[in-house]
């Protein structure tokens, strides 16, 4: 059997079994319906696809299992931070709670957001009150997260700084976090799998050849990918791919060239190979839209 399939089944039997007892909560979510006034209908913004970060009940190995941010493809208004951020706010759809693993979110269900200004590359976010409440401190840290990475995501947005019904915040709920000052993706790099591709998305498309890039943390500065069709089988299987470091954090950059007849889903799994057996650990999978080479 070989290694991807291996790791193929070990992403449904241990994600099955994560999903039994999720960490963080979910929810549902409908499409935005038109506005309309009187009988006339008001249209939106041009839309696009857009990024925001929910939370993934990783499988990944047994002295850190997650969850861990997953960057998940939405549609929003243009170049809009706002509507990114009330997306996010909307939470996983009913397709992505079901999934295995499933797909949640830290962020209260009740939460509003109330506003948000960019000035000199920091977002001032400001949210209902609702935003700390309930969870412990593993909820209360990767809700933080999930709104520092996704307004980051936006071209000239470096860190975050969060109000609450617009008063700053400088100690986040009753676990006492001590924000001291904008909050960037380093102070969150916790809530990250230890092999995290941040581009593609999930559910976003691959592109031909596929473009990789994001972080990891892998022994020796390597990790495995793959790229498996909508009937399961692996049509790009690279020997390895890098990072930038040998110990500790490193970022990578990779290109997979793979070959379907016609678009379909599919998905990108990465994985490392564990130093100690050689088993597969440190697997994420993400479903992506695989497309014909130009």
């Amino acid at each position: 059997m070989s290694v991807v399939k291996r790791c193929l089944i070990i992403v449904v039997a241990l994600g099955m079994a994560a999903c039994s007892s999720p960490v963080v909560s979910t929810t549902t979510t409908s499409p935005p319906e038109p506005t309309t006034t009187g009988s006339s209908t008001t249209t939106t913004e041009p839309s696009a696809q857009v990024v925001i970060y929910l939370l993934m009940n990783d499988v990944g190995n047994e002295a850190r299992p997650g969850p861990f941010l997953v960057p998940v493809e939405r549609t929003a208004q243009v170049g809009d931070l706002e509507s990114t951020l009330t997306v996010l706010l909307a939470g996983p759809n009913t397709d992505e709670t079901q999934m295995v693993p499933a797909i949640g979110t830290a962020i209260p269900d009740d939460t509003v957001l109330q506003g948000v200004e960019v000035a000199d590359g920091v977002a001032t976010v400001d949210l209902s009150e609702a935003f700390e409440s309930g969870g412990g401190s593993f909820a209360m840290f990767a809700r933080l997260a999930q709104i520092v990475y996704t307004a980051t995501r936006f071209d000239g947005v470096d860190s975050v700084e969060f109000e609450l019904a617009g008063a700053p915040v400088t100690v986040f709920s009753s676990e006492g976090i001590v924000l001291d000052g904008p909050q960037t993706r380093d102070d969150y790099i916790d809530l990250l799998p230890l092999v995290f591709v941040d581009s593609p998305a999930y559910g976003g498309e691959l592109g031909n050849p596929a473009h990789l890039s994001g972080v990891a943390a892998v022994f020796e500065a390597t990790f495995q990918a793959a790229i498996v069709d909508s009937e399961g089988l692996i049509i790009a299987q690279p020997d390895y791919l890098m990072t930038s470091e040998g110990m500790g954090w490193g970022t990578f950059d990779a290109t997979i060239d793979y070959d379907v007849d016609e678009a379909q889903w599919g998905s990108l799994i990465v994985w490392e190979d564990s130093a100690e057996d050689g088993s597969e650990v440190n697997i994420r999978e993400y479903r992506v839209w695989l497309v014909p080479a130009p």
